[in-house]
């Protein structure tokens, strides 16, 4: 039965990453309409509110493993979705203090369904950014690839952030990607339109760009991709990237 499952999980995994190398994602939006974020979070997670995705678990449990769960601690999530993750978060650490900040009405209203305050904020404007509050901790998951000025978003909440801040992004040196290079085509990291992502890392690059930022205490996690080789080569077998800047 261990063999089937191991089996099974193994061909699943294979039509994962042939689907990432060879198709592109169904491109649901006219030239005219721009993107549209509460068709984005509409699209991401449906009727699945407050539910983590094993994405959103595994960095979840990644804060959950850098803090002390026996010390009171406030946390912002920026670009919180529909709030599962500070909902697991205020489930498993002493979570005293928290808010969300999303530029999607449709998000904020699912966070709000599942008791989290929700503060919408547009983190494409600049002006917008000095609206976050101080927190301990502050979450910036999948939020720094979308915008063009992400070295100010991070510098933002490094400085409201009193005790630290996390942050994940996808790695674009993940195999599929360099892979889909040979065969001439970009890495497809878009879910509803092409312009979603802006901005591109890889753990290389990450760490330069962390350096040159000033940014010296801090971790930079793989995950995802494929198990174990993406802990011993997480530079081409990781398929996102964890960070804990801490202060």
């Amino acid at each position: 039965m261990r063999l089937f499952h191991f089996v099974k999980l193994q061909l699943y995994y294979l039509k994962l990453w042939c689907g990432a190398l060879l198709r592109y994602p169904h491109y649901s939006l006219s030239p005219e309409s721009g993107l549209d974020y509460d068709l984005y979070w509409q699209s991401k997670r449906g009727d699945q509110v407050g539910a983590l995705s094993d994405w959103q678990k595994e960095r979840a449990d990644m804060v959950v493993a850098s803090l002390d769960s026996h010390t009171k601690i406030s946390i912002g999530d920026i670009g919180c979705g529909d709030g599962s993750i500070l909902k697991y978060l205020k489930e498993h650490l002493r979570v005293t203090a928290s808010v969300g900040y999303d530029g999607s009405d449709v998000a904020l209203q699912k966070a709000r369904a599942i008791g989290i305050s929700a503060v919408k904020l547009n983190v494409a404007v600049e002006e917008e950014l000095q609206r976050i509050e101080e927190s301990d901790y502050l979450l910036l998951f999948e939020v720094l690839e979308h915008i063009p000025h992400s070295e100010k978003l991070l510098s933002v909440a490094y400085k409201k952030a009193r005790k630290g801040v996390f942050f994940s992004i996808p790695n674009s040196g993940y195999f599929t990607h360099r892979l889909r290079l040979l065969l001439g085509k970009s890495p497809a990291q878009w879910r509803v339109y092409p312009n979603e992502h802006l901005r591109f890392w890889t753990r290389t690059d990450l760490r330069w760009w962390l350096h040159a930022q000033g940014y010296n205490n801090f971790r930079v996690v793989g995950y995802k991709g494929i198990p174990v080789l993406n802990r011993l080569w997480p530079n081409l077998f990781a398929a996102g990237l964890f960070v804990y800047i801490k202060k």
